[in-house]
């Protein structure tokens, strides 16, 4: 009995297996292809601030430059006058310059020491030194206006004065002119000459003019009565010029007058410079568009 039904459950399990191996397989149904996930973005790393560098520490302030000292206010010289013009007066001093007691004897001048003065100069001119007539009235004598001048004005461009050789002597003997001013200096001889100035306030110069023609100009920066000018190579020729920085001047005429024009009105020192006179010095108050009359006598010589 036991034999037999190990034999049923024998059978049964082949059945059940052949039943197993006959059936098809069931078709799947296609699966849907899985919903990819959202990826996970991922935000942007921060850019690192940047670290800020330790502030460097504060540069100690420059030292205060030195207190400057106060404007030195640079003096008013005569070039910064320059040029000048006559003020706008009306008044006059006129007059005459003489001498006290009789005129010393004019010189004759020698010029052996060179024949071609000589055969310029056959008759041996006189020295300009005393140009005195009968009369004791004094030419070349140089009158100016010393003190009183104090309201000078802005001037019109000055022309040039001209100081000539002829004949071995210098013409004029004696001139004026202003700070400034130009001054040609010419040679009408045919034979050298050379200009030397001896100024005590200006400039000294000295050059030559070898030839007939020749013109050097010069000016003076500062007011200077007088400048003596000569010639190295002809020691009598003499020349003067008296510089001013102002126009009221004047050299007397062969009768010994002068005239000073154009001066406002106010109170004025006026001088006689001459050559071998001493200087004579003297006051005068001028009134609006005054003629005043206003003589000179020159007494001590220069020593």
């Amino acid at each position: 009995m036991k034999r037999a039904t190990a034999i049923v459950l024998g059978l049964g399990l082949l059945l059940v297996v052949a039943f197993l191996l006959r059936r098809e397989p069931r078709a799947e149904a296609p699966k849907k292809p899985p919903t990819p996930e959202p990826a996970l973005v991922e935000p942007p790393a921060p850019e690192p601030e940047p670290i800020a560098a330790a502030p460097a520490p504060p540069k100690p302030p420059p030292p205060a430059p030195p207190p400057r000292p106060p404007p030195v206010p640079t003096p008013v010289t005569v070039a910064d006058l320059l040029p000048m013009i006559d003020l706008p007066g009306t008044a006059i001093v006129r007059g005459t310059v003489r001498i006290l007691g009789e005129p010393p004897p004019r010189r004759r001048i020698r010029m052996d020491a060179d024949p071609k003065c000589v055969a310029q100069q056959p008759d041996a001119p006189l020295n300009d030194a005393w140009v005195i007539d009968r009369e004791g009235r004094v030419r070349w004598a140089f009158v100016y206006v010393s003190h009183g001048i104090n309201n000078l004005v802005p001037a019109k461009p000055l022309p040039p004065v001209l100081l000539d050789q002829v004949g071995c002597m210098y013409e004029p003997h004696v001139l004026g002119l202003r700070v400034g001013q130009a001054l040609n200096i010419t040679n009408s001889d045919s034979l050298l000459h050379n200009v030397h100035a001896q100024p005590f306030d200006n400039l000294e110069f000295n050059f030559g003019l070898p030839t007939r023609g020749g013109v050097q100009t010069v000016k003076f920066e500062q007011p200077e009565v007088m400048v003596r000018i000569g010639c190295d190579v002809h020691p009598w020729m003499r020349a003067w010029v008296g510089v001013l920085d102002h126009p009221y001047f004047c050299v007397t005429s062969d009768t010994g007058s002068y005239g000073i024009p154009n001066l406002p009105a106010g109170r004025y020192k006026i001088k006689v410079w001459h050559e071998t006179y001493a200087t004579v010095t003297r006051d005068v108050d001028v009134p609006p568009g005054g003629d005043i009359a206003l003589d000179f006598t020159l007494q001590a010589m220069k020593r």
